[in-house]
């Protein structure tokens, strides 16, 4: 019991840290670009896609932690704590691409520029 409770508080903890909202929506603009730059790690990549077909398959599935036609509406919190999981977890893996984007040596450089030194004499 102490294991699910902290698994629990583990997610509550991922979704405050995590910011959901629009700050979620906006970190989903990332994820072409997190997904086609080879700087970045493949078990990054492989995390967040592994966390959203779970989800996926979860949902999907007739597979249920708490099943709803016995619990009621308490059924639903496990599909809530597990849609949590994988937004924060996400978004976790989104927010420190962003940070690896804004200390990376290629974010100062700009390209295709054309520019040329005038003399004034």
């Amino acid at each position: 019991m102490n294991r699910l409770l902290d698994w629990i508080k583990n997610v509550l903890v991922r979704f405050r840290k995590a910011g959901f909202g629009i700050f979620f929506i906006k970190n989903l603009f990332l994820l072409p670009d997190f997904f086609t730059d080879n700087d970045l790690n493949i078990f990054s990549k492989m995390k967040v896609a592994f966390t959203f077909l779970i989800t996926l398959f979860y949902f999907m599935s007739s597979i249920d932690l708490m099943p709803e036609f016995l619990f009621g509406s308490l059924g639903f919190i496990d599909d809530l704590l597990i849609l949590i999981w994988a937004i924060g977890l996400i978004n976790e893996e989104l927010l420190n691409y962003k940070m690896l984007l804004q200390n990376s040596p290629k974010s100062k450089i700009i390209e295709d520029v054309n520019w040329e030194i005038k003399d004034d004499m």
